[in-house]
């Protein structure tokens, strides 16, 4: 499988909600296009334990979206880049829920 982790800032406190609720929708989109197999929950950053090392980033929350393999996210990043709706309005209503993102991915071994 093939993952990306989106690490972001909220863009306001309040806007938890209703990122989580334009997320349920986004992902219900590109599952029923077959563009994602899943997409875990939003996470809040404990940076008060000594497991999070991270001394660079100040990223306040954290999720990972999982796809079958590379293929399926390469078709997913083409489809969402198109300018197409519904997706670029999905992917909008869920990018100004966030500011300063950052992606990693990475595939299974």
């Amino acid at each position: 499988m093939f993952h990306m982790l989106s690490c972001f800032k909220l863009n306001d406190p309040a806007a938890l909600a209703t990122l989580q609720a334009d997320l349920k929708i986004y992902a219900a989109h590109l599952k029923e296009r077959d563009l994602l197999l899943s997409l875990g929950p939003v996470g809040e950053r404990q940076p008060d334990t000594i497991l999070d090392t991270d001394e660079t980033r100040d990223h306040t929350h954290f999720m990972i979206m999982t796809f079958k393999d590379r293929a399926q996210s390469d078709r997913a990043v083409k489809y969402i880049f198109s300018g197409e709706d519904p997706a670029d309005t999905l992917h909008r209503a869920v990018y100004k829920n966030i500011v300063d993102p950052v992606f990693t991915c990475w595939q299974d071994c």
